[in-house]
């Protein structure tokens, strides 16, 4: 769940990845892993291009056209989804990991245990202290 404090928007980075594949991830700190989406999918619009172009000097339809156009649409639109899922859970680990950088307290939590069991018929009350840690 978002925190107040965090550093990276979830929603920003899905947003910035919808309109720029690899933008999230950038502006979420992941600057290597948003260069390498960016980069896919520049490649797979050239492919994508390249099909539309055959298909305008052929003067119509051709099969090799059509394998990039479909090839070249079908990944494209895969990095792009891919992109935007992904934007989205590299802010949500890079906020995780910022709260954890930053966590300076611990929690201490003592309470009474009571209870009974049940010994052949007959019962027994047990009383006693349970400890919680949290730092």
């Amino acid at each position: 769940m978002p925190q107040v404090g965090d550093p990276y928007n979830t929603a920003v980075a899905g947003l910035t990845s919808f309109l720029i594949p690899g933008l999230g991830q950038i502006i979420s700190g992941e600057t290597g892993r948003g260069l390498a989406f960016l980069g896919g999918y520049v490649v797979c619009s050239v492919l994508y291009l390249a099909g539309s172009l055959s298909m305008y000097f052929n003067n119509g339809p051709s099969e090799s056209g059509l394998g990039l156009i479909a090839g070249g649409g079908l990944v494209l639109l895969s990095f792009q989804i891919w992109s935007i899922v992904d934007a989205i859970r590299v802010a949500k680990v890079n906020n995780l990991a910022f709260r954890d950088k930053n966590k300076s307290s611990f929690l201490i939590k003592i309470q009474p245990y009571i209870g009974s069991i049940n010994y052949y018929s007959s019962t027994k009350p047990v009383t006693g202290l349970s400890f919680k840690f949290s730092f």
